[in-house]
């Protein structure tokens, strides 16, 4: 991706507190600028709590945590 000009990753999909979560992150940890749309996601929630501590986690090493509205505003 960075060979063709790549400097940002959106992730979006099934599941926040997995597939998303690890997307946004491997992202992030190669450099890319990593945003989540938060409401075009959903999580799986096996433990109560599991999407706000993925989402916690990936605000806290910062990725970028947002509402599609305010994609134009990124």
């Amino acid at each position: 991706m960075k060979e063709k000009g790549v400097t940002e990753v959106y992730a979006v999909g099934l599941a926040t507190d997995y597939c998303v979560k690890y997307t946004a992150l491997d992202a992030h940890e190669l450099g890319f600028n990593a945003t989540v749309i938060e409401d075009a996601c959903r999580g799986v929630e096996i433990n109560e709590g599991d999407v706000k501590r993925a989402l916690d986690e990936m605000r806290n090493i910062g990725i970028n945590v947002i509402k599609s509205e305010e994609i134009l505003n990124v």
